[in-house]
């Protein structure tokens, strides 16, 4: 099954949102909805969002999910990053002058679990190191980084949470996938497992 992927970038840092769905679907999950809503709502259509997958709990991934929430679509985030949807020191809105706070989660979500939302499967790869509870989505051979792998660089590891010795072995487990998986990050241009072989925190 080749998966529909529809790329939003946009909010104050330049997220990606990603608006994915099996082709045909009149459902679809959103992955990391920091894009402005209404650019958002023009890629998914006519379809029904049944689900938000944060990759981590920073605000600028999160900050127009409550639209969809209202809606009904369930919030999946993995238990160590759970306190910073409620927390704006914690999620880092306070850092733009807002204080945002999301809901508790539907689900939490963890290493080696999946979600399953949209007539799809996700496979959750903890990756901490950005946040401790940054993950990864794998879902019909393509993964979804959030801020651990971009191409040709990496997440961050000096903001609050953040951890160099756990990022330099996130990346490792990453990078270990098969070379030709396509990689889409929550910044900045795809890329692929191969071209990011060999990086180095």
């Amino acid at each position: 099954m080749a998966l529909e992927i529809a790329t939003v970038c946009g909010g104050p840092l330049s997220v990606n949102t990603y608006v994915v769905s099996a082709p045909g679907a009149d459902v679809c999950a959103l992955i990391d909805p920091g894009a402005q809503e209404a650019a958002v709502r023009e890629a998914v259509g006519a379809r029904r969002v049944e689900a938000v997958l944060l990759t981590h709990a920073h605000f600028d991934h999160m900050m127009n999910a409550q639209p969809w929430l209202s809606r009904g679509a369930k919030l999946y985030v993995h238990a160590l990053d759970e306190a910073a949807l409620f927390d704006p020191a914690l999620n880092l809105s306070t850092m733009i002058g807002e204080t945002l706070r999301l809901p508790p989660p539907d689900a939490r979500v963890s290493d080696g679990g999946a979600v399953t939302a949209a007539g799809l499967t996700f496979a959750v790869l903890h990756t901490p190191g950005h946040t401790p509870g940054s993950v990864c989505y794998l879902c019909d051979g393509a993964l979804f980084s959030g801020d651990t792998l971009f191409y040709h660089s990496y997440g961050r590891v000096d903001l609050p949470g953040g951890d160099a010795e756990q990022m330099r072995a996130s990346l490792a487990r990453v990078l270990a996938l098969g070379e030709a998986t396509p990689v889409y990050p929550g910044h900045g241009l795809r890329t692929k497992i191969g071209w990011e072989r060999g990086m180095r925190l």
